[in-house]
């Protein structure tokens, strides 16, 4: 994209969020973006091909905003382990926070804001597994991981147990500190050669 339309790509970007904060996802249009940025159909759509690539990009900068946190929070870890267990519990605990993403995965209303989801989904999927993978490839080189399940499988699962975390609503019970000390006492055990036992008390701040 040319330097010169990056004013404008951020300002559609900006009108999309305080539509789909207002109306909802589902019942959001391109026109209605336009309108809210100020500009043409035409304009919007030389940044933009259909709805979905508005959604797109307003999942990326969300997940932008939330991966500066979580750069910061993994800075303050002392071990791979804990940088593990942070990257699940920020995600488990900021993704719900965000304003688009975190609504479709609560609770998305219709057919329309489930494709939504998986739209947003896509997007940040290989972002997702990036973050996953580097603590795991650095315990792998260390030997702290067990051998008999593969990086792939552990990946997969590990993914799935951040969407699950997502998706869920938190029990009244739980303290964010008793929810980080259930993925440390379940999660880790299960992935390392020999178990760990953490006190990671880092929030994304």
């Amino acid at each position: 994209m040319p330097e010169a339309d990056a004013p404008l790509h951020a300002r559609l970007i900006d009108a999309a969020e305080r539509c789909f904060d207002r109306d909802g996802v589902a019942h959001t249009t391109m026109r209605d973006v336009a309108a809210e940025a100020g500009v043409s159909r035409t304009s919007l759509y030389k940044h933009f091909a259909s709805m979905d690539a508005v959604l797109q990009a307003v999942f990326v900068r969300e997940f932008d905003r939330f991966e500066r946190r979580l750069r910061r929070a993994l800075a303050r870890c002392s071990s791979e382990e804990e940088k593990l267990v942070q990257v699940v519990v920020g995600i488990a605990e900021n993704i719900p926070r965000s304003s688009t993403i975190g609504t479709l995965v609560r609770h998305p209303a219709n057919r329309s804001e489930e494709r939504a989801l998986a739209v947003g989904r896509a997007a940040l999927d290989v972002r997702v597994r990036k973050l996953i993978e580097a603590p795991l490839d650095a315990l792998k080189v260390a030997g702290r991981l067990r051998r008999d399940t593969s990086r792939a499988q552990m990946v997969e699962w590990i993914r799935t147990l951040v969407h699950a975390f997502s998706a869920a609503r938190r029990p009244k019970a739980w303290t964010r500190s008793e929810r980080r000390q259930m993925i440390e006492r379940f999660m880790l055990p299960s992935l390392l050669a020999n178990g760990s036992e953490l006190t990671a008390e880092d929030d994304l701040h």
